[in-house]
């Protein structure tokens, strides 16, 4: 996992935003178009890509919201429903839970466009 890290005069703020690339530019995952991206320099510092999460860091709420979303995007009231179904046919929850995962995974990637 990467994370872009602003660093300024060697240390690290307090706050890291995960990444995504959009047209070939890694950016910040909160952002539709990737700004901050990675070798950015504002007066604030400079943007980098880092491997391993920092000590005493926290991820962007933004992020980490849409980084879940990415994961799984099933929204729970169907995730309840599917639970529900799987009491009866756990097969039958199974194949569903997959068409579900197409068709969220493919309305995201529409409202990205």
């Amino acid at each position: 996992m990467e994370y872009l890290v602003r660093l300024r005069r060697g240390k690290v703020h307090l706050i890291v935003h995960h990444v995504h690339t959009v047209n070939g530019v890694t950016g910040a995952l909160c952002s539709p178009t990737p700004k901050p991206s990675e070798g950015d320099k504002t007066l604030n510092g400079r943007w980098e890509l880092l491997e391993n999460l920092p000590p005493k860091v926290r991820i962007c709420r933004v992020c980490q919201r849409l980084k879940q979303k990415l994961d799984n995007p099933i929204p729970e009231r169907v995730e309840r429903e599917l639970e529900k179904l799987a009491l009866w046919d756990k097969r039958a929850a199974a194949l569903q839970r997959q068409k579900m995962l197409v068709t969220y995974r493919r309305q995201l990637t529409q409202r990205s466009k």
